[in-house]
């Protein structure tokens, strides 16, 4: 409640002001002497800032200046096979770094074992999550000693409060990606921030299931994702 009433306590000082200032330039236009400027030609006024104790503003100079008209530019559409008409997918300028062994998290948050994506399949096989607090060593019997960190979620930006940590067998490379079509109710609809890691440099999110809506890319660290953050 407190922060609503602090917001419509803004909103009257704008309004206020607002008002208090179309008066001081209609009063300020008013004092102009009277006269057109010549054709092309538009009256300006220059007013300084309302002082301490003073209740209008001070006009420093007035006169004529000429209109600036702005060009007029018409665009014609791209056609297939022109320069621009495929926009090149993002690609991340960073490297992220790779990280091999158990998770040694000490947040509770969930692990979840990947298999890379498959030919033919646009989703990793993944394992039922493990979350817990403390060093998570295995998932479902098979040891992450040998296996990488692909990816961590997070339930705020800038990396905070730790949510799901993605493992896989392999790192990422020009023929092993990594991808979820959906998410299991604890985690859906939380995501406000990710990162890569071993070789994953490009990381998408998606507003609805099976990469679906609306997206965004970016990588390997990515503070936020704006729009879709908690989507």
């Amino acid at each position: 409640m407190v922060k609503h009433a602090l917001f419509a306590g803004i909103a009257l000082l704008l309004a206020v002001g607002g008002a208090i200032g179309w008066a001081t330039w209609t009063s300020a236009a008013q004092s102009i002497a009277e006269g057109d400027c010549p054709p092309g030609y538009a009256r300006f006024v220059l007013v300084e800032p309302i002082q301490p104790g003073e209740q209008s503003s001070k006009s420093t100079d007035l006169g004529c200046k000429p209109i600036e008209t702005g060009a007029t530019a018409v665009l014609s559409p791209i056609q297939p096979g022109d320069a621009a008409w495929n926009i090149p997918p993002y690609r991340p300028t960073e490297q992220s770094p790779v990280v091999q062994g158990p998770s040694k998290e000490t947040a509770y948050r969930c692990v979840v074992l990947l298999e890379p994506i498959r030919a033919g399949e646009e989703a990793s096989r993944a394992s039922e999550p493990l979350c817990s607090t403390g060093e998570i060593r295995a998932i479902n019997g098979v040891s992450l000693e040998s296996s990488y960190l692909i990816a961590k979620f997070y339930d705020d930006t800038n990396y905070r409060t730790l949510l799901v940590e993605y493992y896989g067998a392999s790192a990422c490379s020009s023929t092993v990606s990594y991808g979820v079509t959906s998410l299991p109710a604890n985690l859906d609809n939380r995501f406000a921030s990710g990162e890569t890691f071993s070789n994953c440099n490009l990381l998408s999110v998606y507003d609805f299931a099976n990469y679906g809506g609306p997206s965004y890319s970016c990588g390997p660290r990515c503070s936020t994702f704006y729009a879709l953050n908690e989507n």
